[in-house]
This record gives structure tokens, C-alpha cells and sequence, in this order.
């Protein structure tokens, strides 16, 4: 399943067949060792400001836009980091924290498909929902991989099962 995935973001290499996607495709790529992309050292604000210094996308076409410091604070704020932990270094952080840190991450570069590897490997009950919500809102294509029940029973409305090489 994560093969399937690697394969779709250009990680893994087709060994007969053709992987194709379109060049202007962003894709929003999520795996349980995304946390890992994260300077951990840094606080979320100037890590997001860091990541975008040119400013990020406006979501309502148009164009981009350079956030000011409190615009930081409420995006932020959208995915459930508040108050201390947006100017707290990273590394200070749960695993659910940080995983909330990957999600809103990907939600700056409106991406047009989703690829989700198993997301809620670190997330309580509450954000799994949240997560659900989130994922029936979104209007882009999406791909999710996960064994976790709640969720699929929430977002799923195909499901493949990919078992015993079949």
C-alpha cells in the first residue's frame, strides 16, 4: 500500500509501466514519518515563515499573500495549536502536536490530491474526528491508507482491500 504511494509521489520507480502525472500537480503527501521533515528546533510560526518566506497560497484563488504575524497565529490556530505551543520549539511537542504541525503543513500548499499514510498513527479520538471532518470538506482527490476504523467508516466512499499481495 505505501509501495502504491511512493509510487504515485515519484519515490519509488515503476519496474514496467508508466507513472504519469501532470506537471503542475501538487500533491500533499502525508506518511507516520512526516513528523520528521520538521525543524525541531524551531517554533511553528518561524518554521512556517521560514518555509514560505515568499508567502503562500490564498485557498480563494487569489494568488498569494505574505501572512503577518498574527494571520500566522490563526492559521496555526485552525489545525488545534494554540496559545504556548505556537512559539514553543517543536521539539517540546507530543507526537500529536507535531502530526497537527505535518497537516497544516500541507494544507499551505493546497495541495489537489492527498495522499494519507496512515495519518492517525499519533492522534487521540477527537482529532481523528476532526481529521475526518477535514478530509469530508476537502474537494480535492484523495487516496487513504489505514487500518484505523474510525476514520475510514467517516471518509470512505470506496474501499479497496489490499491483502495477501492481492
Amino acid at each position: 500500500k505505501s509501495t502504491l504511494l511512493k509510487l504515485m509521489t515519484g519515490d519509488n520507480i515503476a519496474s514496467s509501466g508508466d507513472v504519469q502525472k501532470h506537471g503542475q500537480l501538487r500533491i500533499g503527501y502525508y506518511n507516520q514519518h512526516s513528523e520528521d521533515q520538521l525543524d525541531l528546533e524551531k517554533d511553528p510560526i518561524t518554521y512556517f515563515r521560514d518555509m514560505f518566506p515568499d508567502g503562500i497560497i490564498d485557498p480563494s484563488g487569489g494568488g498569494k499573500y505574505k501572512p503577518e504575524y498574527e494571520q500566522w497565529r490563526a492559521i496555526i490556530g485552525r489545525v488545534g495549536i494554540r496559545g504556548d505551543y505556537q512559539t514553543e520549539p517543536m521539539e517540546t511537542m507530543s507526537d500529536g502536536l507535531k502530526t497537527r504541525v505535518v497537516f497544516c503543513l500541507l494544507s499551505l500548499t493546497v495541495p489537489h490530491i492527498l495522499l494519507l499514510d496512515e495519518p492517525t498513527n499519533h492522534l487521540d479520538m477527537h482529532c481523528i474526528d476532526s481529521l475526518a471532518e477535514a478530509i469530508n470538506r476537502y474537494e480535492g482527490g484523495l487516496v487513504l491508507v489505514s487500518h484505523d476504523f474510525r476514520l475510514i467508516s467517516q471518509v470512505a466512499k470506496e474501499t479497496w482491500i489490499c491483502d495477501r499481495g492481492i
